[in-house]
């Protein structure tokens, strides 16, 4: 490992004085970072030697099974927690005043079965020894991430760099000239204020939409009356609108009703959002949220400020349901349906991977051969089994009162409680048994349980993170053997500091999910932009996974088109724009359906390429005669040049005026297309210079010699207002291009839009 920067390299010498000397909280000596007992740790102890050397014999199925030094694996959820307790306990144990702990893996005086795996004086053995005196005086560090210089030759999205993708992440637009000035050259933290406004705005709330329905998937049932299809029709007046007669306001008021049924779970994350409510009520919430509409399917009385806007949504409850949040919720129990054999296991993994950030499939290896499982009642008896068991089958069995489907609250008898799956664990919650008393409210019960974990605060940044960096949080590695497992641990760990410390802050401000968005977005995993000169291959493995070029997804890049040129990519105004049409490029430009496709494409392939290759060409043509045909002064393009603007006179000779403004037009697109900054002298002005004048002698030539039309293609013209189709004046309308300038602009904006930093970001 390339410790030049790793945030311990100060040595055990300077992490003794800190920890043990003075105890202080936050100490620093010599300008060190604190470095907190369980950080000391995790990187000085886990790593290196207990998960390289211990865990492979001593753990609840290994040859040290029966020992007292049971190790959790690092897929456990809280296992460095029950780890540090674990060697915390052993601790005091001593044989001839050296602890047990330093005496077994030395075999000094003591007979270890697994014989010497640690040699006196080693840095592991001084690691575990410094450990072990710390547990009597523990370090706490207050306020810090300690990264060390992680991040150091990293070059970073400056203020107004940082804004615009913000912008574009959060609301689908580019920042205004007033937003960048309240941020440029002012500290990363004056886009706080900025942000606040933003996530006023409706858009915003699209945008949490999307990234919400990545996880919960409930747009499955979002499409004809597939959510309204859910409902208990024995319970619920589901199809109320069936006596509406008039047969088209009878099938929008359907497809209404069924729209705020599907996102009823998704309406409850927004209303939390929108009104800074406590992120915790997205499962302790004691209502449903209904929209008018949805409201009459369930039979439900509530005050609506407009009985007809199917978008309103208000708190309301439904008699005899002791709600709690989504995990009563219809639509997302249907999404996440149970079986006679599955048990509500299913919703108990989901739960875990949602609000938990634990994906308990990776909690432990299934084992091949049937031998090791021939236990009777093996999720019960059998540690190949159980590792996973005794972690979700106390979940599940807190669903007890929602059965298959789940479109119906039915609590069970006292006497089927007494025969709920005998086979199973009790409902509860780790080693916590639920009191009896909340059987009929089990899932209000598990909620409470759930927002007082720690990881419930970790969930949320998890999905947030996902949702503006596109990418997975990193997992721990486990293979030391592998020759890049050093950097990335490290990368991992230093990741991981990072969510920690926003899932503190996030649950010091009260759980407001905004404050999530504030500090990811602040981050140098959102920020970064490039690497400062050239990297070795252990820093090149370190920093594989840092920065956020993720490929945009089909809705964003929809938005990030119309944002810049100001028209979508669509076949007209009211139609749905191509990107977001299932029957067009959604799902081959690597969008998700939320129901047999709910995976996102990250990487972009040839389909992809080719279809963001005709993006460009089409809006291209769309946007360059519309945007000349407007004043200069509300041009969003083309601001400084005119269709009449030659780089050359009739003898051939450069016209110095106007090549001047076509390069301070290349200029300005790079900053409103790319967000890139280039003096107007830059090789890079003149690469796209260079390509916009040959374009033109190519194009001008062949019309002057009559192999070229003068008349734009009927789609590139500029003759109406897009938006209302009203005529535009004559003198405003361009139908053609004798000079040929307008079609290289074409070239130029479509070489833009075609730019991997357009469809990346």
């Amino acid at each position: 490992m390339n410790r030049s920067h790793h945030p311990l390299a100060t040595g055990l010498a300077l992490a003794a004085l800190c920890g043990t000397a003075f105890g202080l909280v936050g100490c620093k000596e010599d300008d060190a970072e604190c470095v907190s007992t369980a950080e000391f740790f995790r990187e000085k102890v886990w790593a290196p030697t207990l998960n390289a050397k211990c865990i492979a014999c001593h753990t609840v199925s290994g040859q040290a099974k029966h020992s007292k030094f049971i190790l959790q694996p690092s897929q456990v959820p809280g296992y460095l927690d029950s780890n540090m307790k674990t060697l915390q306990d052993l601790a005091r144990y001593r044989i001839d005043d050296t602890p047990l702990l330093l005496a077994k893996p030395t075999q000094n005086g003591v007979t270890h079965e697994g014989g010497m795996q640690l040699e006196s004086g080693s840095e592991e053995y001084e690691a575990l020894a410094e450990l072990i005196r710390r547990f009597d005086s523990p370090v706490e560090c207050e306020d810090q991430i300690n990264v060390g210089g992680y991040f150091d030759g990293i070059e970073q999205l400056n203020e107004v760099e940082t804004l615009r993708k913000a912008t574009l992440a959060l609301v689908g637009r580019l920042p205004t000239d007033e937003e960048i000035e309240q941020v440029r050259d002012l500290g990363i933290d004056s886009l706080d204020p900025v942000l606040d406004t933003i996530f006023a705005e409706d858009a915003f709330y699209d945008r949490l939409t999307e990234i919400y329905n990545d996880v919960f998937l409930t747009d499955r049932y979002y499409n004809n009356t597939d959510a309204v299809g859910l409902l208990n029709i024995d319970k619920y007046p589901a199809y109320w609108f069936d006596a509406i007669e008039d047969q088209e306001l009878h099938d929008q008021v359907a497809r209404d009703t069924n729209k705020g049924l599907a996102r009823e779970a998704i309406n409850l994350v927004n209303h939390i959002v929108r009104n800074d409510r406590s992120y915790q009520e997205i499962l302790t919430a004691d209502y449903v949220m209904l929209t008018p509409y949805t409201a009459k399917s369930y039979g439900v009385k509530a005050k609506f400020a407009n009985e007809n806007d199917p978008y309103e949504v208000v708190e309301a409850k439904l008699p005899g349901v002791p709600h709690a949040g989504v995990l009563t919720s219809t639509v997302w129990l249907s999404r996440f349906p149970t079986t006679a054999t599955n048990r509500n296991r299913h919703r108990a993994r989901m739960i875990y991977k949602l609000f938990l950030a634990t994906d308990v499939l990776k909690l432990g290896d299934r084992p091949i051969d049937p031998a090791a499982i021939a236990t009777p009642n093996p999720t019960l008896n059998n540690a190949n089994c159980a590792v996973c068991h005794a972690i979700i089958d106390p979940v599940a069995g807190a669903f007890q009162n929602f059965q298959y489907a789940g479109n119906d609250y039915v609590p069970l008898k006292t006497t089927e409680l007494m025969t709920w799956y005998p086979d199973m664990r009790l409902a509860g919650y780790g080693d916590l048994q639920m009191p009896d008393d909340k059987t009929d409210s089990s899932e209000q019960w598990l909620a409470q349980q759930i927002v007082a974990d720690d990881r419930f605060a970790q969930s949320a940044v998890h999905i947030v993170w996902k949702g503006l960096l596109g990418q997975e949080p990193l997992t721990e590695p486990f293979d030391a053997s592998q020759p890049d497992y050093p950097e990335a641990l490290e990368a991992f760990q230093v990741q991981d500091r990072v969510i920690q410390s926003i899932a503190a802050k996030f649950r010091d401000n009260g759980y407001n999910l905004k404050h999530v968005f504030r500090e990811v977005i602040k981050t140098d995993y959102f920020r970064a932009k490039n690497v400062k000169g050239e990297l070795d291959d252990l820093r090149k493995n370190e920093l594989a996974e840092l920065g956020t070029a993720q490929y945009l997804t089909p809705e964003q890049l929809e938005r990030k088109i119309e944002a810049v040129t100001g028209y979508p990519w669509a076949p007209g105004p009211d139609q749905t724009p191509f990107l977001l049409n299932m029957n067009e490029y959604r799902i081959f430009y690597g969008g998700i359906d939320s129901n047999s496709i709910t995976e996102r494409i990250t990487e972009p392939n040839g389909i992809m390429a080719n279809i963001s290759l005709r993006m460009a060409n089409e809006m291209a043509c769309v946007s360059t005669a519309r945007d000349f045909a407007e004043d200069a002064s509300d041009r969003l393009l083309f601001p400084y040049v005119e269709p009449g603007y030659l780089p050359e006179d009739d003898n051939q000779f450069a016209v110095p005026a106007v090549n001047d403004a076509i390069r301070a037009n290349i200029q300005h697109l790079y900053e409103h297309v790319l967000g890139e900054q280039y003096d107007i002298n830059d090789p890079e002005i003149t690469e796209v210079h260079s390509l916009f004048v040959n374009i033109w002698k190519t194009g001008r030539t062949s019309v002057l010699a009559g192999t070229e039309g003068v008349d734009l293609a009927g789609p590139c013209r500029a003759t109406n207002d897009y938006w209302t189709g009203k005529d535009l004046p004559e003198a405003q309308r361009i139908t053609q291009d004798p000079d040929y300038t307008v079609r290289a602009w074409m070239g130029v904006l479509t070489y833009m839009l075609s730019d991997y930093k357009f469809l990346h970001e």
